[in-house]
């Protein structure tokens, strides 16, 4: 993987992967950003819904369930000094679809946790990371 980062103007950041796809980020707006974009610790936290989220859609597939809606929140407690890492981070996972029960949600959202989610195996080293699962 190469993912080239490049400064546009003020705060601002464009990053790039080689496929050309492309994410604008800011600083913060206590650092001088705007607020019309993700900061790159947002772009963290998001990164570990969709990188959890997308194991919990392909776990629940094999399980045979036909996945309806998926929802995660993704609650974040920093560090008070810098570098403010994550110390806390919560997942909140609302999950529909026929099929699904409360012991596959958890089957699939633990085994994302535990073995296949890459993004939080890293977040792991500094951060208690925890979740809470809805079924609906």
């Amino acid at each position: 993987m190469a993912i080239k980062v490049t400064w546009e103007s003020g705060m601002k950041f464009v990053g790039e992967n080689e496929r050309g796809n492309r994410v604008t980020m800011e600083t913060g707006l206590k650092y001088g950003g705007s607020g019309q974009y993700p900061t790159p610790m947002e772009i963290v936290a998001m990164a570990l819904g969709g990188c959890t989220g997308l194991d919990v859609v392909s776990i629940l597939k094999k399980m045979r369930v036909d996945l309806k809606r998926l929802e995660i929140e993704v609650e974040t407690k920093r560090h008070a000094e810098p570098p403010e890492y994550f110390e806390e981070i919560n997942l909140v996972f609302t999950i529909s679809g026929e099929g699904l029960t409360q012991e596959n949600a958890n089957r699939a959202v633990s085994l994302s946790s535990e073995k296949y989610c890459s993004v939080g195996a890293m977040l792991r080293e500094k951060a208690k990371i925890t979740h809470s699962i809805k079924v609906v």
